[in-house]
Parts: C-alpha cells; sequence; structure tokens
C-alpha cells in the first residue's frame, strides 16, 4: 500500500510498506537543497525511523559539501538504513562515489533495479 506524504518542485515522498521512498526531482544538488529535502524527510517523518529508499535517478551531479551533509549524523537522521536508485553511468558514478568518499553512517547500497533495493530495505523494517 503506498501512501502519498508530499511532493514539491525538489522531491516526492512516499511511504510503501513501511519503507520511506524519496525521489529527487533536480538534476543538481548543493548543500542548501540537501539541507531542504533533508528537512522535507525528517518532518513527515515525524520523529520515526525508515530505511530509505533514493531515487536519484533525475540527479546528475552533486557538491562535495552536499554528498558529506548526506552521510553526516545530522543528514542521517531518521534513517535505518538507504538503498540508492540509479539507472544510468553517471548516477552509478555518483553513488559509488557517495559511499567510497562520504562513508555514510547507515547500511546504504546501490541499485539499478527498485523491486531488489525493496527486498534489500525489507529486512530494516520495523515489525509492530
Amino acid at each position: 500500500m503506498k501512501k502519498m506524504l508530499l511532493e514539491n518542485e525538489h522531491a516526492k515522498f512516499v511511504i510503501e510498506d513501511g519503507i520511506l521512498i524519496g525521489s529527487f526531482k533536480c538534476e543538481f544538488v548543493d548543500l542548501d537543497l540537501a539541507n531542504k529535502i533533508t528537512g522535507y524527510r525528517l518532518e513527515l517523518q515525524n520523529g520515526k525511523n525508515f530505511p530509505i529508499l533514493s531515487n536519484i535517478k533525475a540527479v546528475k551531479s552533486s557538491t562535495k559539501s552536499a554528498r558529506d551533509f548526506l552521510a553526516s549524523e545530522e543528514g542521517c537522521k531518521g534513517v535505518v538504513a538507504a538503498a540508492v536508485l540509479i539507472d544510468s553511468p553517471i548516477s552509478s558514478m555518483i553513488g559509488n562515489f557517495f559511499i567510497r568518499v562520504s562513508k555514510p553512517l547507515r547500511p546504504t547500497k546501490i541499485f539499478t533495479n527498485e523491486t531488489e533495493a525493496k527486498k534489500w530495505l525489507a529486512q530494516f523494517v520495523k515489525k509492530e
């Protein structure tokens, strides 16, 4: 079951089977935008922790400060684990570079298949 939470010019968020799915809608992510999108996510999460599926298919580039922020304690707040969904060599390069260099504080993995990403994240969904 999907539940629409928020959509604006920067991102779209839905919750599906206990996984928060965030889709970036911009080609370039700088520190300011990373902060804004994280702020939207935290507001929606309302203090709850979620495994996150981050769809970055639209993103073509990002700044080092944005990547460092997203990998930091502040950027990972409320994140149990993160699957990064990509669809191109450029996105793969950005995603793998992010994991190797920024070293996210939560389990993070790159995927090209949304079903596989959700399957991996399902192990992190809190059973109520």
